[in-house]
Parts: C-alpha cells; structure tokens; sequence
C-alpha cells in the first residue's frame, strides 16, 4: 500500500474519527463534514481489506483492526507535525519558547530575564505558563522549567533550583499557638499543602508525632494561593524552601519547626532529548545557570 496525499488524507481522517469516537466531532477538528470523512474512513478500509470503524445505533467503536492501528497511526500523525514544526523554525526567526511554572517564573525567573534581555536582545524569549512538565512529543516547546522528578520522560534534565518542604505561617498565626509550641500543636490548627497529604505526613513522621490517621488538612495546589493564605494568616503551610528566602528574611513568614524533608521534585530546566540543541538554547541555559550560580534564592 503506497502512502501518498491521498492514502495520508484518510488516515488523518480515520485517526481523528477513532481518537472521537465520533464522526461529527472528528469533523469539527479537521473542518470538513462527516460525510467526507466517513468516505475517507470506508475507501481506507477497502483499501486495507479489514473492517476499521464499527457503525452501531448512533454510535461508533473501532473494530479490533481499528485498535490497532489507532495508537501507531496517532503516534506517526505526530511525529509528521512536529517535523513540520520543526521544518518551520528557522534561525532568523530566533525565537526561544520555553514553559516555565508560573510560580517559578513570577517570583524567580521574572525579575532577572531584564539581564538576559540585555545580553541577548536578538533572542525572542517566549514564555508559556503551565503547571505540568513540558510535553515536548505534543508541545510546540524548546525547553521547560517546571517542577519534576530529574529523570522526566522523553527528557534531558538540568538541575535549576532544589529546596526541602518546610511548615511556615505569618507572625500572627504563630500567636495563635501555645507558647513554645510542638509540631504535635499543629494537628489542631489549620494545615495547607500544596502537592500531596503524603508530604505532611511525611513531615509529621521527620518531627516525631505519630499520626493514627492522615492530618485534617487542606489541599491548594497553586503556589501563589497558598504563599498567599500563609501571609495572610489563615494557616500553616508545607511549602517548597527554594522559594520563600526573602519572605523568611523580612520575617513575613516565620517557620515554627526547624524540620524539612524531601519533596522528591525540584525545578528542572528540561529539553527534548532527541532534538539537537540549538544556539539559542544554549545562551539561555549558559545565562540560567549562570544566575543560579551568583543568587540561586529568592
């Protein structure tokens, strides 16, 4: 069977009518009517001598042929797109977009990119915003910081920032403890965490308070929110250390307990592992690295 324009125009049709389940779905992605496309689907499966799409009363199921060509069909889709993308990108355009947590970028990477800018102003720095790790099979992305484990698929990985997970408060809710308090103290007292109740578990574990069951706690997974709830009083909060150096200084937050323990995650700068590096992200990363190494805290 010979893949040309025609042979790849059913697929992509059949690709999105599996991934749906739906031909009127399917038709909206690729703007085309279902009828064009249940043509294409019935001409590819003529062409392949198997059933492919299954027609019920107004529904549709891939047939076990279907299924199997479904992922392998979906996977080379992408790999074709992104070649194209890549294809597009060119060395004059000289634009570097990388995902970053927002967090990180608003407390970290924000007030510093005036000096990249300055050393590097023919680079167009493109920042995406996401709270998961860079996708780099399905996102148009050059490299991401995010918080992850170091050994991210898919991925090469660069350590840009560790820290510990440590309980911190406002002076005013510390007041409200007894004096001379215990972690103990806590569990009658508003928790917050951020990234999983196994972390405050572990944490109570680290300073010696044996839990019966899972501390009352409350779940708020945005650094910003949760920064803000601590300041603001409303709690104690599990937050990442690498992050609230200035806050600890000015004596914003206060941590009540010397303990910490060890998230498992950290912010990585991560870049595809199979695509060659390119010059713009070797500047950036140089740059990076270089202001971890002069003021790695903020």
């Amino acid at each position: 069977m010979e893949l040309d324009s025609g042979t790849l125009t059913k697929l992509r049709a059949f690709e999105a009518v599996g991934r749906h389940l739906s031909f009127a779905k399917a038709a909206q992605e690729l703007y085309v009517t279902p009828a064009a496309l249940s043509h294409h689907v019935r001409h590819l499966e003529e062409e392949l001598g198997v059933p492919l799409i299954t027609r019920l009363h107004r529904r549709i199921e891939l047939s076990p042929s279907g299924m199997r060509l479904l992922p392998e069909c979906s996977q080379a889709l992408q790999i074709l797109s992104r070649a194209v993308r890549e294809v597009k990108r060119t060395d004059q355009q000289e634009t570097l977009t990388v995902s970053v947590a927002p967090y990180f970028s608003a407390k970290w990477l924000t007030p510093r990119l005036g000096r990249f800018w300055a050393h590097h102003p023919d680079i167009d720095l493109r920042l995406h915003h996401a709270y998961q790790p860079a996708d780099f099979l399905t996102d148009n992305l050059d490299a991401g910081i995010n918080w992850c484990p170091g050994d991210w698929p898919n991925a090469e990985s660069t350590l840009v920032l560790h820290g510990r997970l440590t309980i911190v408060c406002s002076r005013a809710y510390l007041k409200q403890l007894p004096p001379d308090p215990s972690p103990h103290d806590l569990l009658d007292h508003r928790l917050m965490f951020e990234f999983s109740i196994e972390h405050l578990i572990r944490w109570f574990e680290a300073s010696g308070v044996n839990l019966p069951a899972p501390p009352r706690a409350d779940q708020v997974d945005d650094s910003h929110t949760l920064r803000r709830l601590a300041l603001d009083g409303h709690g104690a909060a599990l937050f990442f250390s690498g992050l609230i150096h200035e806050d600890l200084r000015t004596g914003q937050l206060v941590r009540p307990f010397d303990v910490e323990i060890d998230p498992g995650s950290a912010y990585y700068l991560t870049r595809p592992k199979d695509r060659p590096v390119g010059r713009r992200l070797k500047l950036f990363t140089a740059w990076l690295m270089s202001e971890i190494a002069t003021s790695p805290y903020v």
